[in-house]
């Protein structure tokens, strides 16, 4: 199965970002993933949405790709300050890397255009369209 994305741009603001969450449900129950899979690739969403200042430009973009054995989310353009809070490992509060590394495989951030760019990857069993 080759890669296939799905691109998302929305406004910042808080009442949007259902929208995002609705469309990773929705290709969450296309691929029959399980409830705690699309729980885990929700709250990874989530946490990086309702972060306060996050954004660098007017709207926030979730490409979606689906891997043979993963669905990926890059998230972006972001704050440097998330970044930082993502490399930041201080004290006995749980890091916002520590909650992401407990929802998926794979968290990085990368410079892209507009600001930081945050890839998450969460390896799941994908049934193949024959078995769909």
């Amino acid at each position: 199965m080759n890669e296939h994305a799905i691109t998302l741009s929305i406004p910042p603001e808080k009442r949007f970002h259902g929208v995002a969450r609705l469309v990773v449900g929705g290709l969450a129950a296309r691929l029959d993933l399980s409830y705690e899979h699309l729980e885990d690739l929700q709250l990874a969403l989530a946490s990086v949405l309702e972060r306060d200042g996050y954004l660098t430009g007017p709207h926030v973009t979730v490409r979606l790709s689906v891997n043979p054995e993963s669905v990926g989310m890059v998230i972006g353009p972001l704050d440097s300050e998330l970044r930082s809070e993502l490399e930041s490992e201080e004290g006995d509060s749980i890091s916002l890397r520590r909650l992401l590394s407990t929802l998926v495989e794979t968290v990085a951030v990368e410079a892209g255009e507009g600001g930081d760019w945050l890839t998450l990857d969460k390896r799941v069993p994908l049934k193949s369209p024959a078995e769909r």
